[in-house]
């Protein structure tokens, strides 16, 4: 038991410092020729007009990381981690709610043309 509550302060630590890191690097504009995710959320409304709820479902909530060019990244998680609706907002399949995205330089809610230039997607 002991151990799996300093695994997961370790987690959070590593989560936290990535977090720094990304935003640090685009706050003194840094760039990154890979991938950067600086705050990304999707809240769905239960209400219409993106009228807000207590029972709003939070599908992504907040992820930061930087993902350089020619890195190898792995994204693992369950059945309803995350993965796949990620990946949708990264492709422009759907919009995040809030925070940004960029890919080789591109933003994703303003250049998607280009990035799917760049990038494919099989599920």
């Amino acid at each position: 038991m002991v151990r799996d509550v300093a695994e997961q302060n370790d987690n959070l630590d590593s989560v936290e410092a990535e977090k720094k890191r990304v935003l640090q690097n685009e706050e003194n504009g840094v760039k990154v020729d890979g991938i950067r995710i600086v705050g990304v959320q999707k809240i769905y409304r239960k209400l219409p007009f993106g009228i807000r709820s207590i029972n709003d479902m939070h599908a992504v909530k907040g992820i930061h990381l930087d993902i350089d060019k020619n890195e190898l990244f792995c994204l693992l998680g369950h059945n309803g981690a995350v993965k796949s609706t990620l990946f949708n907002m990264l492709t422009g399949i759907i919009s995040p709610t809030f925070g940004f995205a960029k890919i080789c330089g591109h933003d994703i809610r303003y250049d998607q043309e280009k990035i799917r230039k760049l990038i494919g997607v099989v599920p």
